[in-house]
């Protein structure tokens, strides 16, 4: 069993331009409480997309990535 990183979801907040990491906020229980989180801190709600393993909201110049929460599809 892989126990790299701890259990729950976590925002990784980036640059737009650069890519660059600017922080992390976490963890939180689920991907939905961790989008809303971003949102917070963001100070509005984010508009967000997701592809097959992540969801992603921007906020220029940051963009807001979660992994996605597949244990939540049962």
């Amino acid at each position: 069993m892989n126990e790299s990183a701890p259990p729950g979801a976590y925002v990784t907040v980036t640059h737009v331009e650069t890519g660059e990491v600017v922080r992390h906020l976490g963890p939180y229980d689920t991907a939905a409480a961790a989008r809303t989180a971003a949102g917070e801190q963001a100070g509005q709600p984010l508009i967000w997309s997701r592809d097959p393993e992540t969801w992603r909201a921007e906020k220029y110049p940051l963009a807001y990535h979660v992994p996605a929460d597949t244990t939540a599809l049962s």
